[in-house]
């Protein structure tokens, strides 16, 4: 029986390495595909509705006189959007901006379409989507219970966002906002990235 466990022993020792080995190997031919085939995923592949909730930090408000170089002003969103998994998406977003003293809130809707692609490196999913928004200012009175009301919606600048998608199952959007067609040089999107998380 010791002889027996002996031998056990010591062809568990031995069996480690190789187990090691042939696990780098597996995991070296993983990597070597570079992830999803650009020809894996589709424009279906993003499809359903996505929704967000994230914060960040606006730099771009110009100054005032009074105030020639102000602080970077905090804001959150949230919002939902829904692809048609054909190319075109629609949705709406809520922000909040924390401006000094004040405070100003917006609600905006938006419409565009999508490409799905492959990244330069052949790393499937990069979703790209243009988007045209159209925002109205949110107006808030009370300090208690507030009664916000949203004003009439103008159209904004188009933006466009660069965004992984989380390969064929299209369960999450990780999304960076690329910046805006600046009208005369004064309007300029917030640093953002937004996590848009698929309900179904």
């Amino acid at each position: 029986m010791e002889k027996r466990n002996g031998y056990v022993a010591r062809w568990a020792l031995a069996a480690i390495p190789i187990f090691g080995l042939l696990l780098l190997a597996s995991s070296g031919a993983a990597f070597a595909g570079g992830g999803p085939p650009a020809s894996g995923l589709n424009k279906h592949d993003f499809n359903g509705r996505y929704t967000t909730s994230y914060h960040g930090f606006d730099a771009s408000i110009t100054g005032t006189v009074s105030e020639p170089n102000p602080p970077a002003i905090p804001y959150a969103v949230s919002g939902a959007m829904f692809s048609d998994g054909k190319g075109s998406i629609k949705g709406f977003e809520n922000v909040d901006y924390g401006s000094p003293g004040t405070g100003a809130g917006a609600t905006c809707t938006f419409t565009g379409t999508y490409t799905v692609a492959a990244a330069s490196n052949a790393m499937g999913g990069l979703v790209t989507l243009n988007v045209d928004p159209s925002c109205a200012t949110v107006t808030c009175t009370g300090t208690i219970t507030p009664t916000c009301v949203a004003g009439a919606f103008s159209a904004g600048s188009p933006t466009q966002w660069f965004c992984a998608l989380s390969g064929p199952s299209g369960k999450a959007l990780d999304c960076t906002e690329m910046g805006e067609a600046a009208a005369g040089g004064t309007n300029q999107a917030p640093i953002s990235a937004s996590h848009w998380a698929r309900e179904n």
